[in-house]
């Protein structure tokens, strides 16, 4: 079972994510929900201002990356996505959601957006 200090010993994005693969490995999420659990991740101004400006409350963010099942990763350095693991998922008013978090010196929530409604 991973812990907080698992999360504070990460010291690069190499640590936080395995970049060989675009799959997702169990401890890339796992660390990141005890990041989350222990208010270890930061949500960007960016984030933030995406969010708010599409009526998605912070709250929901927080459900999304604690409980979705579903979860793809983007490893292109040099491509124009940051790299980092999505987590997708609904919200109560019926929208699907992608928040992704990346690290770059602890963890961060880097983007949130709609992606659809739920059927």
């Amino acid at each position: 079972m991973l812990t907080r200090e698992d999360v504070l010993r990460i010291r690069s994005i190499e640590e936080a994510f395995d970049l060989s693969t675009t799959r997702v490995r169990k401890r890339e999420v796992a660390l990141i929900r005890v990041a989350s659990r222990e208010d270890l991740i930061e949500l960007t101004v960016h984030a933030a201002e995406e969010a708010d400006d599409e009526m998605i409350p912070h709250a929901a963010v927080w459900s999304v990356i604690e409980q979705t099942k579903l979860t793809s990763k983007d490893v292109d350095p040099s491509g124009e996505r940051h790299i980092g693991v999505n987590f997708d998922g609904a919200i109560p008013d019926g929208r699907s959601i992608r928040a992704k978090i990346t690290w770059d010196d602890g963890y961060l929530v880097v983007t949130v957006h709609t992606i659809g409604m739920v059927s």
